[in-house]
């Protein structure tokens, strides 16, 4: 059995050679010979060995006893996969629920990223109370599970409601944008730095002279854990501790916190109360800030004159309906890069990525 550093070794030796087959590196058809590949890598024949085996059986190359390695033609010209079988060790299982706008950005960019380096992603069914695995469905996914993957890619804001999210721990795995739970990932994560994020959009909002601001979070869903370790993860204290960090440089008073009441309502009583307390509002998602700026123009609350407005992750309730909002972004490629560089890697790496601000017509004064 191949010990975890000659996998690893084995892996990125694969894919660099994947890659210059494909960028025309070779272009007589012929590859250097093992010792030449043994000393240039630094490495011992078995792992050399095995990455020629990975590639053979992607249909990549072929040898020719006594002659040497050569490049299959039929795949350097159509790019494609001759012979996919048994190439589990290719598949990367992306755990996002892509009907969410929250998701679809990030799912597209480490699609994008797993195609790059040659793996296939594989987007798995997010089971749910409404909605749970059939028993055949069940017994497939622990098929998968339990196969010599790539890695498993998971929504670490999910983690807390879904026991699924438990069968990964016997594979690489990242969590990735948060991580809800009193517990540490069960792998590795890259996580969005929202207390810098915040931090920034709070100097932005500061900087076109609001004094008094609001931090808007979403409704708490009961049965959400009371202990200090699952509230330094939250979302509401990153925020909180990047508006009081930009607020106290710049000598003003401390942000106001305010959670939703009722999921999916802000009532308007609390738009009118906010708007004449406050001259800007951060909400913890774009939706609520949507629903914010929608409900003041019926009473004539005019965003950016009369209050800024502010929203995070950059969804379609930000950019493509009628109110055109700042908001953070999840910035995707940085987080699906560093994501399959931890899958590349192996072993256990934290990393967080900051979001980056979009500003748009709600803060522009």
């Amino acid at each position: 059995m191949q010990t975890k550093r000659i996998a690893t070794k084995t892996e990125k030796i694969t894919n660099f050679l994947r890659n210059e087959i494909l960028e025309g590196k070779f272009p007589d058809g012929r590859l250097p010979s093992k010792l030449f590949l043994i000393r240039y890598f630094s490495v011992s024949q078995q792992t050399i060995d095995s990455a020629l085996k990975r590639l053979r059986e992607e249909g990549v190359i072929y040898g020719k006893r006594g002659t040497g390695i050569f490049v299959n033609q039929d795949f350097t010209n159509s790019q494609k996969i001759s012979d996919i079988s048994n190439l589990t060790h290719r598949l990367v299982l992306i755990h996002l629920p892509t009907y969410q706008p929250y998701e679809l950005e990030p799912y597209d960019s480490l699609r994008t990223e797993a195609l790059r380096r040659g793996l296939f992603p594989v987007n798995l069914k997010a089971p749910s109370k409404e909605d749970p695995l059939t028993l055949q469905e069940q017994a497939s996914m622990n098929q998968l599970l339990s196969a010599p993957v790539s890695g498993v890619l998971y929504d670490g804001s999910d983690y807390l409601w879904n026991p699924f999210l438990q069968q990964c721990r016997n594979q690489r795995s990242v969590a990735l944008i948060m991580f809800e739970s009193e517990e540490e990932p069960i792998g590795s994560s890259v996580l969005l730095d929202f207390r810098t994020g915040a931090y920034d959009l709070a100097q932005l909002l500061i900087g076109k002279g609001c004094r008094r601001i609001l931090v808007y979070c979403s409704y708490i869903y009961s049965g959400v854990p009371q202990s200090p370790a699952y509230w330094r993860k939250h979302i509401s204290t990153m925020f909180m501790e990047g508006v009081s960090k930009a607020a106290g440089e710049a000598g003003i008073q401390k942000p106001d916190l305010r959670f939703e009441q009722e999921r999916g309502i802000i009532p308007e009583e609390e738009v009118l109360e906010i708007s004449r307390t406050y001259d800007a509002v951060i909400f913890t998602t774009d939706v609520r800030a949507y629903q914010f700026m929608k409900k003041a123009a019926v009473f004539g609350i005019k965003v950016p004159e009369d209050i800024l407005v502010a929203g995070a992750y950059d969804t379609i309730w930000a950019s493509q309906l009628e109110y055109k909002i700042t908001s953070l972004t999840q910035n995707p490629k940085a987080l699906s890069k560093k994501a399959f560089d931890i899958l590349e890697a192996g072993g256990i790496h934290h990393e967080w990525v900051v979001p980056e601000i979009v500003e748009r017509e709600s803060t522009k004064r």
